[in-house]
């Protein structure tokens, strides 16, 4: 049978405790009676003692019994209801049914605030619903208890950092990362969070003093993702009409990166702005030549410079070379139009029709059409059809990640859809398709 601690004292213990004067004095009423019982106790009336042992005994005995079954049924019912709340979760989590598997979890942690784990779960869900708010307020929560451990604290501060980049509050993300840069094991992760985060905003200064921590502490490549920050901050100098400046960051891609091909594109577009013709043909030579798949980006610029010269008859030899190279969309759409206006559209057509009898294509015979209207401009069954194809290759007119298969409308260098760079090859869908 159960006894509990409170009677494991010796008799002696409760003999020495009924005959205290401090005891009577407590249970007597006045301070007559406390005389009396002093004077009982000085005379050790055995009578006495065998009264109190039998009245005060049975009943601690009785309480503490009680208290011991009300702990034990409390504990019986806790730890039962856990286990099913819990399951119920996971099976409705496992049923695809999100909203009432979050419920059973909430009531798992109502049961026990102690299940950090579960704690990071719902998190996980909310963020996964949409509702930041509740999964910042959760993690935040975590972050600021002082009872756990301290790799869960560290956890719960990255889950924060991802809500935060999630609902779009990259300067509390960025606060938040800026944290997690103090922990050692969580370094690296931060500093690739920063950079995706300076990306996304545009801060290309910051995100190349990050991509070059990132090479210094993490022993990663960024060589060509630096080159790119540098171009951008070149175009924004550009736009801006400050040619010098840009310059300086289009030179600085170039030694980051030499083999960037953005990057020496824009290289011989600064210098052509500054009025370096020379320098800008020979960037855009060695381009065509050590990257012929990038022809279309310097294709027309390279015939453009040659006509600025002076040198028509370079410039027609040019386009046409490179239509013969090249069966690419873009490529005949640089080429064609710049042939129309130096030879003329019978020429000019008669090169799509060549290109069409090798490689058929919805969007070489838009251009054909194209040409015959120019010729014929009150043709109005030319025109329709015209217009129609003009329609119908747009639609095939994308260009589609590498990496994500994200479709964008015209080249990019850096994808929208997965952040990558550099993942966009240089031509149509159209073009990419085998043709029979």
């Amino acid at each position: 049978m159960y006894v509990p601690a409170v009677f494991s004292f010796s008799e002696n213990f409760f003999a020495e405790l009924m005959h205290s004067e401090q005891i009577h004095c407590f249970l007597l009423p006045s301070m007559q009676e406390c005389a009396v019982s002093y004077s009982r106790i000085q005379n050790r009336q055995p009578m006495d003692f065998e009264l109190w042992y039998l009245v005060l005994i049975p009943i601690l005995f009785a309480a503490g019994w009680w208290a011991r079954g009300h702990s034990v049924r409390e504990e019986l019912i806790h730890s039962r209801t856990i286990p099913e709340a819990y399951s119920r979760g996971v099976t409705l989590l496992m049923s695809e049914h999100p909203d009432k598997a979050i419920d059973s979890f909430i009531e798992v942690v109502r049961l026990d605030p102690e299940l950090i784990e579960l704690h990071h779960v719902l998190g996980t869900l909310f963020r996964r619903r949409g509702e930041f708010e509740r999964a910042i307020k959760l993690h935040n929560h975590l972050v600021n208890r002082e009872d756990i451990p301290e790799k869960d604290r560290v956890k719960a501060l990255r889950e924060l950092g991802e809500d935060y980049l999630r609902a779009g509050l990259f300067d509390r993300a960025e606060a938040t990362y800026r944290r997690l840069l103090e922990n050692p094991s969580e370094h690296l992760d931060a500093l690739r969070a920063l950079l995706t985060i300076y990306c996304t905003e545009h801060e290309w200064t910051a995100a190349i003093d990050v991509a070059r921590q990132l090479e210094a502490r993490g022993g990663e490549d960024r060589a060509q993702e630096i080159s790119h920050y540098y171009c951008e901050l070149a175009e924004t100098a550009v736009r801006r009409k400050n040619l010098e400046l840009a310059d300086e960051h289009v030179r600085n891609a170039v030694m980051k990166c030499p083999t960037s091909v953005r990057a020496n594109v824009l290289a011989g577009a600064v210098s052509a702005a500054l009025g370096e013709r020379e320098r800008a043909l020979a960037i855009w030579t060695d381009v065509m030549e050590q990257h012929p798949d990038y022809l279309p980006l310097v294709v027309g610029k390279i015939a453009d410079a040659m006509l600025d010269a002076g040198e028509k008859n370079e410039a027609i030899a040019l386009l046409h070379h490179a239509l013969a190279e090249s069966s690419g969309i873009d490529v005949m759409e640089e080429c064609i139009n710049r042939i129309a206006a130096l030879e003329g559209n019978a020429v000019a057509a008669s090169s799509v029709v060549g290109i069409l009898s090798e490689h058929p294509s919805l969007s070489a015979f838009s251009t054909l059409i194209a040409l015959r209207l120019k010729e014929n401009p009150g043709d109005q069954q030319t025109k329709l059809l015209s217009t129609l194809l003009q329609r119908h290759s747009r639609r095939l007119a994308r260009y589609q990640c590498a990496k994500c298969g994200f479709l964008a409308s015209n080249f990019s260098w850096h994808c929208l859809g997965c952040g990558a760079w550099d993942s966009f090859p240089p031509r149509r869908l159209e073009d990419a398709k085998p043709r029979h």
